[in-house]
């Protein structure tokens, strides 16, 4: 096998503007009409509090503008009387007739009294609709500027003038063949043409987004390449960038079925405006259908399954447009039934797919390969060389501090089972309970298995179940109370009441399993850890999907003052005979045995003490840590229907081996007990925090601890932190300072105390990477200086991506050994996320690279993992809190992004 590629460089898609070209733009402004407002609130429903309606929720509105008129941008969710803030941006002049149709048509929709609606319009008038023209110079963005407003309107009009300037008519991408890298370099070698990529301007959340039409692979593997594009900041500079970040939207091509949860996104190209006054534009429009129970006599059910535009109000909107007659808008039903009809169709319009809409795989793998990614971001370098000039590579960091050889062999998996038992009791005590609840019979022995290997003690293979009196097993280190027995009903599906809300409904079943588990199990007397097999996601799929009882299951043994992993049924063991070769390894048994390696993880053991290495120029002693965390929803899910900010502390002594954490209303705790008070004062309860408050909680946990050592690490992380320690914004940071109230305070005021704040890839806030060398592009891991303060950290490939090949486009031929082999679809993708490092403030002669190298370390720190992930340790603990006070993957399922992402496997777990 070949030695694996070195890279010593780590190239950003990253781009300055240029100060040497003037860069001006007009663009239209649009606000919000003052006389419409106070009309506009008799929309909205009277408070119970009695008080006045000063503002107007226009989402909706926002919504249907983007579904019908090209290249807008919408900025404002709300109308507030007295204010005279920014609505719309565009790049013409959009015809105020044609909208005042939008919005008078939206009255109508939304009016909770149609005898209302008259007396509304009446008040309302086309000629409100002024555009302010807009002279926009980007050159004013590279200087330093005191005028925030103006420049926060430059920030969010750049990603669309460049989306403007990739989408022109006369541009291309080429995708080329590679180069053989194995033919002679004295021979002439051509670029084979292979594939062209046309970009059209999409609506996007964040920035602005460019995407190829017509799609690749046509007509059985239809894929188009998306460029977001995003204006940034950084902490202690006034100078902006441009951040890229390259994917793969996949379209639905076969009959799709539709989530009951959430939207899906339809994609518009109509070759023609649909309203009349509307410019004709080649930029892409947005809308989203979603399932909904049809009336169908003929069938046995007397009902199906169809699809509508999403939202209710949107299609009686879009109806009374006349946009659903005539073939202008696309038939949702048939976009549900047959979505490959649209997809050549003049006018266009595409069904982005997502995991569940087909019983099978799509035909193209998630992810977007150094192979296709990377000539895409050097053709847009090359394409605005006179507007923006692209980051140069940064050269690895050389420095360690803590050793990464020792870390490895304290990990659970390299560990002997007497240093896990001894450790276990130094965490928690001299007896550990463990609990296995099983459902079936070969998932109980897997668990045995794997349980007795880990602790070298022998597993009973069922404990009384009528007593359920535990047996006991008796080490020199450690005594282990043993359950085995069948989970039984309390292990099933929640149930609940049909005729209340959605909300009442998960509360109520949840509220009645926690009841149910402490009314079978009672209190456990010693800090223990339950195994519990569940039925897969499968089985709580569609409209059952709020019937997966994994949190209430997690949050009732919490309860007791158990700690809980859910895990699904796990496949019969086969048996080998006569020449057959058994596997070298069985992946239940891997699953089993990090399902226990999490429980030891939820415990806070560790078998040996962090390895810093105390010979760096300011490391001079092993730190303790402090890690922030917000535990935040402010979207109110369908399922669970609590809005929260729930503010952690995690404290971690300089040995790593003494973990607490702490929360509104519970004191500082060893983490294992710590996770079951902090549940229980915040587990699905409606607690909004306004961010002063939460300010506070952080600034007194920083005050109370930070002179228990003599040098502290703080870790927070910006996209989690800001909404509740706005002093996390780059604007309000300052070169070794804190901040949480008006004035700055210097670092100094807190000896020892050190601040790296980590910004992650969440909203393009970090670009896509890539590490190079003089031949090829490619992933490592390291610690990457960049300039004035800021470090760049990127982990290895887990085993999980072992088979993600780096080289393969999905649209062009590559070369393996010689030969050419075919563009492929199914080859999985995996990208390093990089996180970047901010050494926010530390202490006097202090070395940064030092301590973000730490940080960067501590990437490697978890001990149930082998590789690293994609937080630091601290922060990673903290995070990790939240699965005993919301259900996570509910959450995750009702709020799922279907642009698929960069990469389908996370740097770790």
């Amino acid at each position: 096998m070949p030695p694996k590629p070195k890279y010593e460089q780590l190239q950003l898609a990253a781009f300055r503007l240029r100060t040497d070209v003037p860069w001006e733009r007009r663009l239209y402004l649009l606000r919000f009409p003052e006389a419409w407002k106070k009309p506009l609130t008799t929309l909205a429903k009277p408070r119970r509090n009695g008080e006045e309606i000063r503002s107007i929720p226009i989402a909706l509105l926002n919504d249907v503008i983007a579904a019908l008129v090209p290249d807008v941008i919408t900025v404002a969710t709300r109308a507030t009387i007295g204010e005279n803030a920014p609505w719309i941006y565009s790049d013409v002049e959009v015809d105020t007739e044609s909208l005042f149709l939008i919005i008078a048509t939206w009255v109508r929709a939304t009016a909770s009294d149609p005898r209302k609606v008259d007396a509304i319009l009446g008040k309302l008038h086309h000629s409100d609709l002024a555009w302010t023209p807009l002279d926009v110079d980007f050159t004013a963005l590279t200087s330093d500027t005191d005028d925030r407003i103006r420049s926060d309107e430059l920030y969010r009009l750049l990603p669309h003038v460049i989306a403007a300037e990739l989408s022109a008519p006369d541009l291309q991408h080429v995708h080329l063949m590679p180069k053989n890298p194995d033919a002679d370099p004295g021979d002439e070698s051509t670029e084979v043409e292979q594939v062209i990529s046309r970009f059209h301007r999409t609506p996007s959340e964040e920035g602005a987004c460019v995407m190829n039409w017509p799609p690749h692979r046509m007509p059985q593997r239809p894929l188009s390449y998306m460029i977001n594009i995003t204006a940034q900041s950084r902490a202690f500079g006034s100078q902006p960038l441009v951040h890229l970040s390259v994917g793969t939207r996949r379209w639905a091509h076969k009959e799709a079925k539709l989530s009951f949860s959430h939207g899906h996104s339809v994609y518009m190209l109509p070759s023609l405006p649909w309203l009349p006054g509307l410019n004709r534009s080649r930029s892409f429009l947005v809308a989203s259908i979603e399932s909904w129970k049809k009336e169908a006599p003929d069938t046995n059910d007397g009902f199906e399954y169809s699809a509508r535009w999403a939202g209710g109000k949107i299609g009686k909107i879009l109806r009374e447009l006349g946009l659903t007659v005539d073939g202008k808008l696309p038939d949702p039903e048939v976009l549900k039934k047959t979505p490959a009809k649209y997809l050549a169709a003049p006018n266009a319009a595409a069904l982005v797919y997502s995991n569940g809409m087909y019983p099978f795989d799509h035909p193209v793998a998630p992810g977007t390969s150094l192979a296709d990614k990377v000539p895409i971001v050097d053709w847009v370098a090359n394409t605005l060389t006179d507007r923006m000039v692209l980051f140069e590579p940064l050269r690895k960091g050389t420095k360690t501090v803590l050793d990464l050889k020792k870390l490895k062999e304290s990990k659970f998996a390299a560990s002997e089972a007497a240093q896990l038992r001894r450790s276990i009791a130094d965490t928690v005590g001299d007896t550990l309970g463990v609990d296995i609840f099983y459902d079936t019979t070969h998932t109980k022995n897997y668990a045995r298995v794997t349980l007795a290997k880990l602790l070298g003690i022998e597993v009973p293979e069922d404990t009384d179940r009528l007593t359920g009196k535990p047996a006991t097993v008796t080490t020199e280190e450690l005594t282990v109370l043993i359950t085995v027995r069948p989970v039984g009903a309390w292990g099933g599906g929640l149930a609940g009441d049909t005729a209340i809300t959605d909300k009442d409904r998960f509360q109520a079943a949840v509220h009645n399993r926690i009841d149910k588990i402490g009314e079978e199990l009672g209190d456990a007397g010693v800090p223990t850890i339950s195994l519990v097999e569940i039925k897969g996601r499968k089985s709580y799929a569609g409209k059952q999907r709020t019937s997966d009882p994994k949190f209430a299951i997690k949050a009732g043994l919490s309860r007791t003052g158990r700690l809980a992993q859910c895990v699904t049924e796990a496949p019969e063991s086969t048996t080998f005979e006569g020449d057959e070769e058994a596997p070298t390894s069985d992946s239940s048994l891997e699953k089993m045995r990090f399902s226990w390696y999490d429980l030891l993880r939820q415990l806070g053991v560790r078998t040996a003490d962090l390895p810093v290495q105390l010979g760096g120029a300011t490391i001079r002693e092993e730190p303790a840590y402090l890690a922030f965390w917000l535990i935040r929803q402010n979207q109110r899910s369908r399922w669970e229907g609590i809005t929260r900010q729930v503010p952690v502390a995690v404290l971690i002594d300089p040995t790593g081996r003494h973990i607490q954490a702490c929360a509104p209303n519970v004191r500082w705790t060893p983490l294992h007990r710590a996770q079951h008070e902090i549940s229980r004062h915040h587990m699905l309860t409606d607690q909004k925090r306004t961010p002063e408050e939460i300010t506070r909680f952080f600034e007194q946990v920083l005050r109370g601890v930070a002179r228990q050592y003599p040098s502290l690490l703080l870790l927070t992380s910006a996209q989690n932190l800001r909404w509740g320690w706005p002093h996390l914004n780059n604007p309000d940071m300052a070169i070794d300072t804190i901040k949480f109230g008006q004035q700055p305070q210097d670092i100094t005021r807190y000896p020892g105390l050190r601040h790296v704040r980590l910004r992650t890839t969440e909203r393009d806030e970090v670009p896509d990477t890539w590490a190079v060398n003089s031949k090829e592009e490619g992933h490592a891991p390291g610690c990457w200086p960049d300039e004035n303060r800021i470090f760049f950290s990127t982990g290895e490939k887990p085993r999980s991506a072992s088979s993600a090949v780096k080289s393969a486009s999905k649209v062009v031929p590559r070369w393996r050994k010689g030969q050419l082999v075919n563009p492929s679809t199914k080859s999985m993708v995996w990208n390093a996320r990089a996180l970047e490092l901010t050494v926010a403030a530390i202490q006097p002669n202090d070395d940064p690279e030092e301590w973000a190298t730490l940080v960067h370390d501590l990437r490697w720190a978890t001990p149930h993992y082998e590789y690293s992930i994609s937080l630091p340790w601290p922060l990673a603990v903290a995070k990790q809190i939240a699965q005993y006070i919301m259900p996570l993957d509910l959450i995750e399922d009702v709020e799922e992004i279907e642009a698929d992402i960069s990469s389908p496997v996370e740097d770790g777990q």
